[in-house]
């Protein structure tokens, strides 16, 4: 008898695997399903007396104030060098598969390749590094760095006055 439930266990094992019902055949879209027939229902209108529910809707994010008290050409040198850590970022991002992350002397460390592909990019035109290992704006104040996702980063320089979360700061 327990040769017999052994044979009948083996039995219905090997029909499992040649069955697998956890492989679905991939549907053929290009030929119509015969036994599958579609309906177009119309959206129904709203109940009196029910409130309408509006989607969440994130507010429009206002652009950066332009910084006060910096010259034109201040202003100008500050964007061309976020421009160029951006491209630097976006280098970055592409090889190593995200932006550095950390303080800003791991993510000047990041780029000058201390990273799992040991990357090493130059260092954005317009910045400089400061002994403590630190990626500066052109006021020799370091960047500060707010990582927003993998792939994006808010770059934000301490303007001339070299204090952050002042009126001359230049963010992006």
């Amino acid at each position: 008898m327990r040769a017999f439930a052994t044979a009948l266990l083996a039995i219905l094992l090997v029909a499992l695997l040649l069955w697998r019902p956890w492989e679905t055949a991939p549907l053929d879209e290009s030929q119509p399903a015969a036994s599958v027939r579609t309906v177009a229902v119309p959206p129904s209108p709203p109940q009196a007396g029910l409130p309408i529910e509006e989607p969440e809707v994130a507010p429009p994010v206002a652009p950066p104030a332009e910084p006060k008290g910096l010259t034109p050409q201040e202003i100008q040198s500050v964007r061309d060098a976020i421009d160029n850590l951006e491209f630097v970022f976006r280098d970055f991002a592409t090889a190593v598969g995200g932006n550095p992350v950390g303080t800003n002397a791991e993510i000047t460390a990041a780029l000058r390749g201390v990273n799992l592909k040991q990357l090493k990019l130059d260092l954005p035109a317009g910045s400089s590094v400061n002994p403590a290992g630190e990626l500066c704006d052109p006021w020799g104040t370091p960047w500060f760095f707010h990582q927003l996702s993998s792939r994006k980063m808010e770059i934000r320089s301490a303007g001339r006055d070299r204090q952050l979360y002042t009126d001359d700061d230049f963010v992006r």
